[in-house]
């Protein structure tokens, strides 16, 4: 019997050891891509480079698109709607919004591609600030990405107002 109690004990500490190990890899990894995340926006906080600001912005959004896909693929119990009501929403895995991070890089690098007369790109990049607008608490990023999009505009129209 004793034997037995040894046997079992053996094996969960090896099951909790494993498990373990996987949780600190997985960790790493996250860890890793949050780091090259954060290095992209302090790049672009920093840089005044449109080209530069414009490669961080995508990078930030494609991540944060990703990140947005992976919240719409999750599996999700249904429940009742009485016990629905008692559970609140998982947090999120990354200790900041990687969406305010890319909307906050794609603000710059609008702006730094309106000062340098790249009309296209600023409208591209205010653009995907736009998609995330829905949200309240992106609000703020869509209202500066609006009035920066309305300066782009009234440009537009001063312009062909001086042509002959």
């Amino acid at each position: 019997m004793k034997n037995l109690r040894v046997i079992v004990v053996s094996i969960l500490v090896a099951v909790a050891g494993f498990q373990a190990g996987q949780t600190a890899q997985a960790a790493t990894i996250d860890n890793g891509s949050f780091m090259s995340l954060w290095s992209s926006y302090s790049h672009c906080q920093t840089t005044t480079d449109v080209n530069q600001l414009r490669e961080d912005a995508l990078t930030l959004t494609n991540a944060a698109d990703r990140s947005r896909i992976q919240e719409q693929d999750s599996f999700v119990l249904p429940l009742p709607g009485k016990l629905e009501q008692l559970v609140s929403t998982p947090a999120a895995r990354f200790a900041v919004d990687v969406k305010a991070m890319a909307a906050a890089c794609s603000l710059r690098a609008g702006s730094a591609a309106i000062e340098a007369g790249k009309l296209d790109i600023a409208k591209d990049l205010l653009q995907t600030v736009l998609s995330y607008q829905p949200q309240s608490e992106y609000a703020y990023y869509a209202l500066q990405a609006k009035a920066l999009l309305s300066e782009i505009e009234t440009n537009v129209i001063e312009v062909t107002l001086n042509l002959p």
